[in-house]
This record gives C-alpha cells, sequence and structure tokens, in this order.
C-alpha cells in the first residue's frame, strides 16, 4: 500500500490535535507519513501568553514532549502552495525544498494584533514582549520603593491595560495580583497599587448574558482592578495614558491587549480568503477551489451550515474541529459520505488570577456559572488539554 503524506501547517492548537486526529483515524489503518511545518522549534501555549506577563514562566513546550514519534518537524515557512501539482515550497534552515503532499492541513492561526509603535506601551503579542512587560512593572516598582514624591510612586505602580477582551482580562487580573505580591516584599503599600481594564463597551464580555459581564467585574474588583468603560486608549506618551474621552491617566506600564487577526501569511498563498483574510472552507473544512487541502482553527472562516453561525478565535473551537477533521479526512479517502461541522457548547473559560477563575457554560435553557477555585481548576484543566500536556 501506497504510503501517504499529511503535511499540516502550523503548530498552534489547531496543528497539533489535528495531527492526533490524523493518527488516530487513519495512522492505524494505513501507513502514513506526517511532517508538521512550524517556524518556531517548540508550540506556544498562545492562551497563556500573559504568564510571561506577570511571572517567571515558559509558555513554549518542545515538540518532542508533544509528538514522542511518527511526526517529522520542518522548522521553516510554505512559501508556495501549487494545488495543480499538490506540493508545497518550504523555505527553511538549508534553503528551499519543495514537498509534495496527498493532504494538505492549513493551521496557521491568528495573531495577536500589535499597536502602532507611535501609540506607546507594549503589545502583549508575543512571549518575548510578555517578558518586557514583566521587567518594566519589576522595574517601576524597584524605583517606586525609592520614589519620594508620591506622584511619582503612585505612577510607578500603576499600570494599564487596553483591550478588554479575555486576554486583557485574564492579564489585568494577573497583573495586579503579581504587583501586590511584589509591591508587599518590596516594602510598598499593596493597596496603592492601582490596575485599570480600558473596555470600549458599556460591560465586559458582551458575547455572553450581562450576569457574566457583572460577574467578571466584581471579581476583578476583588483582585483590585478598576474598569473603565466605554473608552478607548489613542496613545501613551511619557507615562501618561490619554482616552478619547479626554481622560488622561498616569501610568507606568501600559499593555495593548487588542485583539486577534488571522496569521498574515495566508494571502502570500494562492487560496480564496475573505475579506477579513480568513480561509474560504464548506462544510467539511475543504478548502473551496482546492483539492486535498483542509484550514481549521482561527485562520478559518467556519460556519454552521444549519444555524449559520461563525465559530470564534478560540482553542476550544480549533480542538474541536480537528477531532472532526481525523473523521473527515477518513471519509474522504474511503470515498465515504464526511461529517459536516457542527458548533460545538458555548463555553468560556476566565483566569482571575493563580487560584481563582470564572467558567460559563451556555445549555438551551440555562447558563451555568462556575467560580473561585473550582473554575479555576476547570480553566487550568482546558489550558493543559489545549496544548496535549498531561
Amino acid at each position: 500500500m501506497k504510503k501517504m503524506t499529511c503535511v499540516v501547517i502550523g503548530g498552534g492548537y489547531a496543528g497539533i490535535h489535528a495531527i492526533k486526529a490524523i493518527q488516530k483515524n487513519i495512522g492505524r489503518n494505513q501507513s502514513i507519513r506526517i511532517i508538521l511545518i512550524d517556524p518556531n522549534p517548540y508550540h506556544i501555549k498562545k492562551v497563556l501568553l500573559f504568564k510571561p506577563a506577570v511571572e517567571k514562566e515558559t509558555i513554549k513546550i518542545p515538540w518532542n514532549r508533544i509528538f514522542t514519534s511518527n511526526v517529522e518537524i520542518i522548522q521553516g515557512y510554505v512559501t508556495m502552495i501549487n494545488h495543480k501539482e499538490k506540493s508545497i515550497i518550504c523555505q527553511h534552515a538549508l534553503g528551499e525544498e519543495q514537498l509534495m503532499y496527498d493532504n494538505l492541513v492549513i493551521t496557521v492561526g491568528s495573531c495577536f494584533q500589535k499597536s502602532d509603535p507611535n501609540t506607546g506601551g507594549i503589545s502583549l503579542s508575543s512571549p518575548e514582549n510578555g517578558e518586557l512587560i514583566f521587567n518594566q512593572w519589576n522595574e517601576n516598582l524597584a524605583l517606586a520603593s525609592k520614589a519620594n514624591n508620591q506622584e511619582e510612586r503612585k505612577k510607578l505602580m500603576a499600570a494599564t491595560v487596553i483591550g478588554a477582551g479575555i486576554s486583557g482580562i485574564e492579564t489585568s487580573a494577573a497583573l495586579a495580583e503579581q504587583m501586590r505580591k511584589v509591591a508587599t516584599i518590596k516594602g510598598l503599600n499593596p493597596k496603592e497599587v492601582t490596575v485599570l481594564l480600558i473596555n470600549s463597551k458599556n460591560i465586559l464580555f458582551d458575547e455572553g448574558p450581562g450576569k457574566l459581564g457583572i460577574m467578571l467585574e466584581e471579581r476583578l474588583f476583588q483582585q483590585g482592578v478598576q474598569v473603565i468603560h466605554n473608552a478607548k486608549a489613542i496613545c501613551e506618551k511619557n507615562g501618561i495614558v490619554e482616552l478619547d474621552n479626554g481622560q488622561r491617566i498616569p501610568s507606568g506600564l501600559s499593555v495593548w491587549t487588542i485583539g486577534l487577526i488571522p496569521n498574515p501569511i495566508l494571502s502570500s498563498w494562492d487560496i480564496p480568503l475573505t475579506t477579513d483574510g480568513r480561509v474560504k472552507v464548506d462544510e467539511s473544512y475543504r478548502v473551496k477551489e482546492s483539492i486535498g487541502i483542509y484550514c481549521i482553527g482561527d485562520c478559518a472562516r467556519i460556519v454552521n451550515p444549519r444555524t449559520g453561525v461563525e465559530d470564534q478565535m478560540t482553542c476550544k473551537e480549533a480542538t474541536v474541529q480537528a477531532r472532526r477533521l481525523g473523521k473527515i479526512i477518513k471519509a474522504d479517502i474511503l470515498h465515504k459520505r464526511s461529517p459536516i461541522h457542527k458548533t460545538a457548547i458555548t463555553t468560556y473559560c476566565f483566569g482571575l488570577g493563580e487560584k481563582q477563575g470564572l467558567v460559563w457554560v451556555e445549555l438551551p435553557k440555562i447558563n451555568i456559572y462556575l467560580s473561585g477555585k473550582l473554575g479555576f481548576w476547570i480553566r487550568k484543566l482546558t489550558w493543559d488539554i489545549a496544548s496535549l500536556v498531561k
């Protein structure tokens, strides 16, 4: 039997779970070669991007911790996809290489938006920027412990998180908690630590019920975070954050968490994209106008064919899609009817510090909320499952 070659581009949540699903559904019955192409020598736990910003913790997992065998890793970039020849061109340390495939899975995901350098502050867009944020607030607290001027000390002990999505909520909670701890160690009054979260809307996380937004704000307040609603940050300059409502906030640290965009590399390939840069796929994740190419995760526009509801850019959707993709590829190989996309149960988890969390589950007739240590345990479990950590 001919050995099949399956190439997966992108080692984020969708990519690693797609590989596991392909191994489970196809690898047991057919000889298959799986190649993962990613620019990094590790998987990045992107949902934990705030962690390096608040403590010395790595969110990079070497590939050999995730795939013990039977997966070839190429550290590089795909520069071209040739539909007719079913081949790709990959650029890596040894130069340019052409690879043939039977099935190609695109899972390059999304990127955190970077703020304009002219707007000041630091974008929480990479682990390296997270480390810059960590160093900044630690340096600020060290300076505050020596400052004689009360206004200067207040400014150094203040941080502003701009953007109140899940990343902004989790970053602000963890930042307030850790800054207070370090302030105490340095002999400062932890109650003087100020963390502000700038929300452009009138309630937190308006994708959910109003009660969820209220609960999130209450728990953030308990952690030492104050939310400013209906405001947008224009820029940070010389330690002053300017809002569109005219407010000027003294802040020793400004962190931008302004959402996700589909991976820009998609625009360099010959594949159909939506106006916002996501890949067009059918109800079984097949890339339109292509043969043997599939796409899931943040970089794909995936719609429930029954309801018209689009999947969101979260690791939960990506992992559910990946499990179904394994069955779809198997069905396509056997020329059988393939599964179609279904929307997963609406569930959102929020980490609110080291031991606090909040979980919302939407069922047909009831909303379930789990908070405190149980909420955090569930949130941590989802973090670990998403990155295949045991």
